[in-house]
């Protein structure tokens, strides 16, 4: 299956090649990047994924007040565990989105394994 418009090749280097692959909401800030990259000093080859996340402080709240307390809550526990925990997802339609998703994965695959 040939990589579409929603899976793009974006950036090929030596020993790492980059796809942006679509959202079906039509909003480019959705889009997850995937970088397939080969360190050939430990032999290894990572993917990693880069993603915008998004978090709403007034989700959920009925009020302004209810919404600077959540974001107090939220900055206390990045001051004092370093993190919170926020999730965001990609949407694919159809078989063929999936497909583009996979082939690109394949070829970066090839390109840094061979």
């Amino acid at each position: 299956m040939p990589i579409t418009n929603r899976a793009m090749k974006t950036l090929e280097t030596n020993d790492s090649v980059w796809y942006r692959i679509a959202c079906d909401c039509m909003d480019g800030s959705h889009d997850l990047i995937i970088e397939l990259e080969k360190d050939d000093r430990f032999d290894m080859v990572f993917i990693n994924f880069y993603k915008q996340l998004n978090w709403s402080a007034y989700w959920g709240c009925n009020n302004w007040f209810s919404s600077q307390w959540k974001k107090l809550k939220a900055i206390y526990r990045i001051i004092f565990w370093g993190y919170i925990e926020i999730e965001e997802s990609i949407i694919f339609r159809d078989k063929e989105h999936i497909g583009s998703l996979i082939t690109a994965i394949k070829e970066g695959q090839n390109k840094l394994t061979n």
